[in-house]
């Protein structure tokens, strides 16, 4: 997808100053363009269960390595952290039973959620963990 095609723009401000975790959460951004071109293009419906897919093993993958981190350097918001990370889990398997069960408006309220997402757990929670492990030398 052409950068000019983006709607939900990868910055420096989501930035947690952890490479490996910048990189993953630029997959995400990825995924939620995709979902949005999809969208715009009049095939939401027909790309949301790949989307949903990816989504999941996103989650798999991603929160696996971020809590990794946290436990491993001691992170007091750990437990809180996971929490939110259980709340994405279980609110994607929603969307996803959704779709299964042939309801409609899926893919838009699945890409509010992400944009939602994005800002409230990536802007606030993540960065308390940025701040924390960058302090212990974690790039």
């Amino acid at each position: 997808m052409h950068a000019s095609a983006v709607t939900f723009r990868w910055t420096e401000v989501y930035r947690v100053n952890i490479a490996a975790m910048d990189e993953q959460h630029k997959k995400l951004f990825q995924t939620v363009n995709e979902l949005d071109h999809a969208l715009r293009g009049g095939q939401g419906n027909a790309a949301v269960e790949s989307i949903l897919g990816r989504l999941i093993e996103y989650a798999t993958v991603h929160f696996e390595s971020e809590e990794s981190l946290m436990k491993e350097h001691d992170f007091p918001g750990l437990s809180t952290h996971r929490t939110q990370h259980l709340m994405f889990r279980q609110t994607i398997q929603k969307f996803l039973e959704q779709h299964q069960a042939g309801s409609t408006g899926v893919p838009v309220s699945l890409l509010m959620f992400l944009q939602t997402w994005l800002k409230q757990h990536v802007l606030k929670t993540d960065k308390l963990y940025s701040a924390y492990l960058n302090a212990r030398g974690v790039k």
